[in-house]
């Protein structure tokens, strides 16, 4: 395979990372299908009885959900830093042009194809973080610390929340088969009322993500030589206390998360991106750092990671094909699933280098 020509680093280094983010994010939307629309973010172990199932899915809710989401929300503030350096009217007005769009795109993919779109909570962020790209760094620390508390405010307003009796009945999964209208309708109206809690409760955590993002995109975190002893030190001393933090934390629900028990799942819902983020802070850092020392995965990832909007659209297009109720409403087992998945983004990245410097029609508009 021929690999294409590499960008300058401080952007190879991110799109890297945006690659390998698309892997996660992809493999928890398939994986997680049929505990829509109701459940997630993955669903139990398929089939039950398999030892293999058991373990890819105590593994993939321990080490993989949430993981790809929050580095892209990451990414997404780190790379807000990175075009910092166009201050002009004309490239405030291409930023917000490109936030309109993202918005538009969201709200097209998920009333019409995948109720879990993150998207339109991005461009919402996106939004929300236009006004503090002039902030001093100290500026930036006192919103951070305000996002914070927000998110503490939050898990203890959720948990409570939980604790309250649900009633009413269960939704119709969106993986039983139905006309594409019905189908339609439900799924849009499923998204609609996400995306309204995520309005109220939801988007406090993300903000969070790319504040981090922005900040670190400030110092030229993943690029500058200074901060790499630093990160090999954090990577050391807390790589094992955050693997044990989100294995733990997965095994002691696990009882009941692997029979899709309501109360298990929606512990875990509430808690599962927080010892996320340590997991990333860990893992993001030794990736940067691996890349540095090894250019070939550099120049063999980064091309990927300027397609993965397209990409990740596409993977939606055939989650409705295959497992929607819409599309064949095929419910194959979680090691199938995850092979697929695998598959998908080895194709994306195989493409990637095919294209070279072309771009592909989202990643072409979305630049206009």
């Amino acid at each position: 395979m021929t690999l294409a020509a590499s960008p300058p680093q401080r952007v190879a280094v991110v799109d890297a990372l945006r690659a390998v983010a698309l892997l996660p994010v992809v493999v928890v939307n398939w994986v997680g299908y049929p505990a829509l629309p109701d459940g997630g973010p993955l669903s139990p172990p398929a089939p039950m009885d398999s030892a293999l199932a058991q373990v890819l899915s105590w593994l993939l809710h321990g080490l993989i959900a949430g993981k790809g989401i929050s580095l892209l929300a990451f990414l997404f503030g780190y790379s807000q830093a990175l075009s910092q350096t166009a201050r002009s009217a004309s490239a405030l007005e291409h930023r917000r042009q490109r936030l309109k769009r993202m918005a538009i795109l969201g709200l097209l993919h998920g009333c019409l194809l995948y109720m879990g779109d993150i998207l339109t909570t991005y461009a919402a962020c996106g939004w929300l973080m236009l006004g503090w790209m002039a902030r001093t760094m100290g500026e930036l620390r006192v919103r951070l610390r305000v996002v914070v508390a927000l998110n503490l405010l939050i898990i203890l307003l959720t948990l409570v929340l939980a604790q309250m009796p649900i009633s009413g009945a269960t939704s119709v999964s969106l993986s039983a088969p139905s006309p594409w209208s019905v189908w339609v309708m439900r799924n849009m109206g499923h998204y609609l009322g996400t995306m309204l809690m995520v309005i109220v409760l939801g988007l406090p955590l993300p903000l969070l993500l790319m504040t981090l993002g922005l900040m670190a995109g400030r110092l030229r975190l993943f690029s500058h030589p200074r901060w790499r002893p630093m990160l090999a030190r954090w990577v050391r001393r807390w790589w094992l206390p955050a693997l044990l933090l989100n294995l733990v934390g997965v095994s002691v629900l696990w009882p009941g998360l692997q029979t899709g028990d309501a109360y298990a799942t929606s512990r875990y819902a509430i808690g599962y991106l927080y010892p996320t983020m340590l997991l990333l802070s860990v893992a993001v850092p030794a990736l940067v750092m691996a890349c540095h020392q090894r250019p070939a995965w550099l120049a063999l990832l980064a091309p990927l990671g300027r397609h993965t909007l397209t990409l990740y659209i596409g993977s939606s297009v055939l989650s409705l094909l295959l497992f929607s109720g819409a599309g064949l409403a095929w419910q194959p087992g979680t090691a199938v699933v995850l092979a697929l998945a695998l598959l998908y983004w080895g194709g994306g990245l195989i493409l990637a280098h095919k294209l070279g410097s072309r771009r592909l029609p989202l990643e072409a508009w979305m630049s206009r």
